[in-house]
């Protein structure tokens, strides 16, 4: 059969394509290494992303829909007699103790909670010596699990004995559960009063608006009107909003516009190369479409081992990120996308450089190989190292500039991450979001439940602990926080439960800076903060002069209604925190009726601190319900969680620089090889090993230079603008310019470059110049 006369000409591809692919091991290496690592990174991210939505999805399965507080046995009675409910479980976390050096959480469940609890042995605590623990409870005395084991615990104030009736086996725990009877449960708290978690009929096909609406009409039918919804409707159909698939397709732009740009400038180079080659052939008689199916189908021969490599990898890195949550229809959506991509980037980047092959005129291809250089216009300078480099730089301007290009975006990504970490200043943070103006603080913790804070505030410990800190020598000032845990509703009928914040004279200065509308005077009533939020969670746009009602407890417990008019309103950014509204502190204590201060900012002289925190340590020791934090203790949690963050700019750097070294390496290589015959005629007319070794050096180093010129003249902009954002969110004081990180990053580049040059011109320095001529 003699194909080239054929229709169907595609094994003949196919075979010079495949030959081809043998021929140039260097080009199949930079290429698959670009593959591999692109596709790895994609198939990672969307593999672990919806691992984790699974994992969440799949632990929230059981989650109650609503939670009905301080309710009695009766009131569950009344609960269920409803046809839209499901089961109810009572419940309640009675109080933290510390033994030893844990902290026991005590817990009451009744049956239908207990049955929630898995690997559950034993009995539940029916009398009121008798508890239940964890593996974490037996793993931290050093001893065996064991039902009927007597115990010594200080639950109410006595040590005394406990039998061991049951045990929850979960030895990951760190945590220190101990459930406990009712009977111990009523001899803990005064009271019968319980919180009852209610799961609905059918309650996976609602939406969290129609559960909300049963669980109201449930409630006007018990008279049980202290509720909420539960989170399980923000979880269990949890998918990617708007803002994540953003990121997510900016992270995938930047791989993918890296990858490309190696792959297109290696395909570019090779292609450049072999000009002479595609001249031949279409000289016997090869089509313009057959010279691209060739280019095109090498692309592919390389696209199906560096994708199926690059999933494996991938696969095995969000094993190791994300263990739990795995289905085999998260990894086939995986697979799908990682393939897809694989795909269109070798498409992408082959494309051009195919049609560039195709282009190639048989008469044009033979009379002007590659390689070849007018230096006709050179004539009148004079020959240096320098001059050399930079006519060799020149000529290939296509192949410096995708280079350059990729170097340029490894480098401002790089320095943006840089940016980010230099100028991001975890004492701002802290002193904008948790601790103003003190050195101390101590406070309790606004996440308990209301009607636990409610308690914790009337009990009025600030009012005896700002006398006794004001005594304590070195303190030259303290600053009062309050609140008051409130349900509000507005006049399209919008309801929910939130803190009111109280304010004062500290206070003013950032209120004011924030004000979007209206005034803060002396008259004002009420403020609310961060209008954006409050559309996005309630749709709700709060207006000068809207009024606001709210129901809160005063110090006897009687429910107070008092509604009170919008006087002003404050971007999020007036320092006082995430919570919508404020109100004068003295009206907020007239209001409760008692000091519902819930936090006190303690300000010492530097000379002072050391005695001061200890003072105020001994001040705490016996209160189990407030909590001593230091300036430092911030300090060191923000520097914490934003590791992460820092872990991850740097992450996309170094995959970005995996791509770019490629680039350079194959761009160094290349030109060195492609004018090897004419260092050979250089030599052969006295240039020195040394004056060569210049001029490559300088042809690399006029890469490097502009590189990184690319990257300060974008990376500062985008540094300064990160630092002004950082600034805004009270991360930052202003963009820090990152001088080590980018001298680093600048050195080696340059030590990378003058190191392949180094080592490649060192292996032709012992053969001789007819040798490298002939070669």
């Amino acid at each position: 059969m003699n194909y080239p006369f054929e229709n169907d000409t595609s094994a003949v591809i196919k075979k010079l394509a495949r030959k081809s692919v043998r021929f140039d091991k260097k080009k199949n290496l930079f290429c698959l290494s670009a593959i591999i690592v692109a596709v790895a990174m994609i198939m990672m991210s969307l593999l672990t992303v919806q691992n984790i939505i699974y994992q969440n999805q799949k632990e929230i399965e059981g989650l109650h829909q609503g939670i009905f507080f301080d309710i009695t046995q009766d009131s569950k009675e009344k609960l269920l007699a409803n046809e839209e409910v499901k089961s109810v479980g009572l419940s309640c976390n009675i109080k933290t103790v510390k033994e030893n050096s844990k902290e026991l959480s005590l817990i009451y469940y009744d049956d239908d909670m207990l049955s929630l609890i898995p690997a559950f042995d034993g009995k539940y605590p029916e009398k009121a010596s008798e508890i239940a623990v964890t593996d974490a409870f037996f793993a931290s005395e050093n001893k065996s699990p064991e039902i009927n084991a007597i115990v010594q615990l200080n639950l109410d104030g006595t040590l005394k004995n406990y039998t061991i009736v049951g045990i929850y086996h979960d030895k990951t725990s760190t945590a220190y559960p101990v459930f406990v009877s009712l009977e111990k449960c009523r001899e803990l708290r005064g009271n019968d009063l319980l919180n009852g978690y209610v799961w609905l009929e059918n309650a996976d096909t609602l939406t969290k608006d129609e559960a909300t609406e049963i669980l109201s009409q449930i409630s006007e039918e018990t008279g049980l009107n202290n509720w909420t919804v539960s989170s399980y409707y923000d979880y269990v159909n949890t998918t990617l909003s708007f803002s994540n698939y953003a990121v997510y397709g900016v992270v995938a732009a930047i791989l993918f516009l890296a990858a490309a740009l190696v792959i297109y400038s290696i395909f570019y180079i090779s292609v450049g190369q072999k000009v002479a080659e595609f001249g031949q052939l279409r000289t016997i008689g090869a089509s313009k479409k057959q010279i691209y199916k060739i280019v095109l189908k090498q692309g592919y021969m390389l696209a199906v081992p560096g994708i199926l490599i690059g999933s494996i990898m991938g696969t095995i890195i969000s094993y190791c990120l994300q263990s739990k949550g795995w289905s085999v229809f998260a990894f086939i959506v995986s697979l799908c996308g990682a393939c897809l991509f694989g795909i269109l980037l070798v498409y992408i980047s082959v494309r051009k450089p195919a049609k560039i092959a195709a282009n190639t005129s048989p008469i044009s291809a033979l009379k002007n190989p590659v390689g070849i250089v007018n230096y006709r216009t050179h004539k009148r300078h004079r020959i240096t190292p320098v001059y050399l480099a930079k006519i060799s730089f020149s000529r290939n301007r296509k192949k410096s500039l995708l280079t350059i290009l990729s170097l340029g975006l490894c480098g401002v990504i790089f320095f943006l991450a840089a940016s980010y970490q230099s100028s991001f200043n975890a004492e701002s943070m802290a002193r904008y979001w948790d601790m103003k103006y003190g050195d101390f603080k101590i406070s309790i913790d606004l996440e308990n439940e209301s009607e636990n804070l409610d308690a914790l505030l009337q009990k009025e410990y600030f009012s005896d602990y700002v006398k006794r800190v004001g005594d304590i020598e070195g303190v030259s000032n303290i600053f009062t926080y309050a609140t008051v845990p409130v349900d509000f509703s507005t006049d399209n009928d919008i309801s929910d439960s939130t803190l009111m914040l109280g304010y004062n004279e500290k206070d003013l200065a950032s209120l004011n800076a924030a004000v979007l509308s209206g005034n803060i005077t002396d008259d004002t009533e009420l403020v609310v903060s961060d209008p954006e939020r409050i559309y996005d969670v309630y749709h709700w746009k709060p207006q000068i002069g809207d009024t606001v009602t709210f129901n809160f407890k005063n110090h006897s417990g009687k429910t107070i209604t008092k509604a009170f008019k919008i006087g002003a309103i404050t971007s999020s950014n007036d320092g006082m925190g995430g919570y919508i509204f404020r109100m004068p502190e003295n009206m907020l204590k007239e209001l409760a009726g008692y000091d519902c201060t819930y936090a006190i900012e303690i300000q010492a002289e530097a000379e002072y601190q050391e005695i001061i925190e200890q003072e105020l340590k001994l001040l705490v020791s016996d209160n189990r319900d407030v909590r001593l934090q230091t300036l430092q203790d911030f300090i060191v949690e923000h520097q914490s969680d934003n590791r992460a963050g820092f872990t991850l700019a740097y992450a996309i750097a170094a995959i970005l620089w995996i791509f770019a070294v490629i680039n350079q390496i194959n761009l160094t290589v290349t030109n060195l090889l492609s004018q090897k015959q004419e260092m050979g005629t250089l030599k052969s007319i006295g240039m020195t090993n040394k004056q060569l070794e210049q001029e490559f050096m300088m042809e690399g180093l006029f890469t490097t230079l502009i590189a990184l010129l690319i990257t300060a003249v974008v990376g500062i902009p985008g540094g300064y603008a990160i630092g002004i954002f950082l600034k805004n969110a009270g991360m930052s004081t202003g963009f820090v310019f990152p001088v080590v990180a980018f001298t680093l990053f600048a050195v080696a580049m340059f030590m990378l470059e003058s190191l392949m040059t180094i080592l490649l011109i060192h292996s032709w320095k012992k053969q001789s110049v007819i040798a490298i001529m002939r070669n």
